[in-house]
């Protein structure tokens, strides 16, 4: 994903765009946390946004920036994913992507494959279509696999 400044000026742009087409305030707060989103690569947590976010704007609240992710995320600009059941990073990359997840430090890569954006479901399951499929998958990182 292109990070650069005219990249992130186009695509916090469209952010604004679908908020108000939404119905939505266009806030400094969701604006930072976009950014903050579209510059990051580790796939942060809402308490990682709070840290990073906190300092250009001391007066913010955890509370805002799960609101921010909800809403951003209900737009399609970002995407949660889940680590496990009781941990979700978010990613402002909306490019047909897979993940590769640490088991033992938790990090989170990009993961590009032709090959599995091509598996399609063999036929519907119980009535349900699926409209799209991410792998998400589980490892060691190479730092932790040094060690």
């Amino acid at each position: 994903m292109e990070r650069t400044g005219g990249a992130i000026r186009k695509r916090v742009d469209e952010m604004i765009i679908r908020c108000r087409d939404a119905g939505l305030s266009v806030t400094p707060q969701r604006i930072a946390v976009y950014k903050a989103l579209l510059k990051s690569e580790e796939h942060p947590t809402p308490e990682m946004l709070f840290k990073t976010v906190k300092r250009q704007m001391p007066s913010l609240s955890l509370a805002t920036i799960y609101k921010s992710l909800d809403a951003l995320e209900k737009l399609g600009l970002i995407q949660a994913v889940e680590i496990d059941s009781d941990s979700r990073r978010y990613d402002a990359n909306m490019n047909r992507h897979h993940h590769l997840i640490c088991t033992k430090c938790r990090n989170v890569i990009d993961f590009y494959d032709e090959q599995l954006n091509a598996v399609r479901p063999s036929r519907p399951h119980r009535g349900f279509v699926a409209e799209s499929i991410t792998v998400k998958v589980l490892g060691l990182c190479a730092r932790c696999a040094r060690r």
